[in-house]
């Protein structure tokens, strides 16, 4: 039954050794028998000699390459789109899997009870590095009530209380695409035709997460993380700026109506590098590291950031975060290279021994 029910689209682009090592542990694993499909985005790499490799093991595989590079954004939709099963696990080529416990995922898929099965929670997950953090299943036994509901565990939760748990974390952990399977209906036509004008935002699917914040998505989350999400390779091409990143998430939250969430999403912002998720904190610092890196681009980017921000706090609000992000932005970039330096230094060091 699981197999009629849930389909995996894996998205993938120049990433041939990544893509070996998701297939390898995929083969391994209670999903195997799914109808899998590879988007190959044009990959210039060994990538179609690596998915010939796998074709023969899985026996409900298929290769779809595409003919030009759609880029990244516009794959994500394009696996929406290709999706045909009740369920959608858009799955990452680059991360890692723990397929130890999955009996309560098989079971909540097969039940097809909720919207969303939240299959990983990179901000609170289940193997948390320092021991002394909560993770998110054992925040949902804390304060998850079940009496009187239609709930019969407390890793069954409707968004908007979720969000209460979890805050701005709820809106990064969404972000990552591969961490959960959603119910594929819930990409209607209005749905994807917002997706496709979010491409430039960097977050087509940001219209999951709206959609489940304005209809309280019943959602599950299961006993253990299945996907342990990992750093970007560092021979990606970065092709955009800091600033232009969360100009791209915080134009995505507006398409949250209800101001309540909509202000948690954006003055919440991750960045790995820092012990706070402040947007005032945030912004300027990612203005310093664009600067320090000499990214290309940073003017218009800063000027689209300002824009944006004004649509969020107001003209008073919002002049204030302007005028402290141009006078960052005034700044020499020689004087945040040589402050940026030791950090940049520190995470390379980090990803090294990952």
């Amino acid at each position: 039954m699981l197999e009629d029910l849930l389909e995996l689209i894996l998205i993938t682009y120049n990433r041939d050794s990544y893509l070996d090592k998701t297939l390898e542990q995929l083969l391994d694993s209670p999903f195997k028998n799914c109808k899998i499909t590879i988007l190959d985005n044009c990959s210039p790499d060994n990538t179609p000699e690596i998915c010939k490799k796998y074709v023969g093991k899985f026996p409900n595989m298929i290769i779809k390459r595409h003919n030009i590079n759609i880029g990244g954004n516009a794959n994500i939709l394009r696996a929406v789109e290709t999706s045909t099963s009740y369920y959608t696990w858009i799955v990452g080529d680059n991360d890692d899997y723990d397929f130890t416990v999955t009996d309560d995922v098989i079971e909540a898929i097969e039940s097809k009870k909720y919207d969303i099965i939240d299959i990983c929670s990179p901000m609170l997950p289940t193997t948390p590095e320092n021991p002394s953090d909560e993770s998110l299943n054992q925040l949902l036994d804390k304060k998850n009530k079940i009496e009187g509901t239609d709930k019969t565990s407390t890793r069954e939760i409707y968004t908007q209380e979720l969000i209460d748990i979890m805050q701005g974390n709820f809106f990064m952990d969404m972000a990552f695409i591969s961490g959960y399977i959603y119910r594929t209906s819930i990409y209607d036509t209005e749905a994807m035709i917002h997706g496709y004008y979010n491409i430039p935002n960097f977050f087509p699917h940001f219209v999951l997460i709206n959609k489940a914040v304005e209809n309280n998505y019943f959602i599950y989350k299961s006993e253990r993380d299945l996907v342990i999400q990992r750093e970007n390779p560092q021979n990606d091409s970065f092709t955009y700026t800091f600033t232009k990143f969360y100009d791209g998430w915080l134009n995505s939250a507006l398409m949250i109506k209800d101001s309540k969430y909509r202000k948690i999403c954006y003055q919440n912002l991750d960045n790995h590098s820092l012990t706070t998720n402040n947007y005032l904190i945030v912004l300027p610092v990612a203005v310093m590291v664009d600067k320090a890196t000499g990214r290309p681009d940073i003017k218009n980017n800063l000027i689209s950031l300002i824009a944006v921000l004004y649509k969020h706090s107001g003209w008073i609000k919002g002049f204030f975060i302007s005028l402290l992000l141009l006078l960052v932005y005034v700044v020499p970039s020689g004087i945040y290279k040589r402050l940026y330096e030791p950090m940049y230094n520190r995470e390379q060091e980090k990803l090294k021994n990952k």
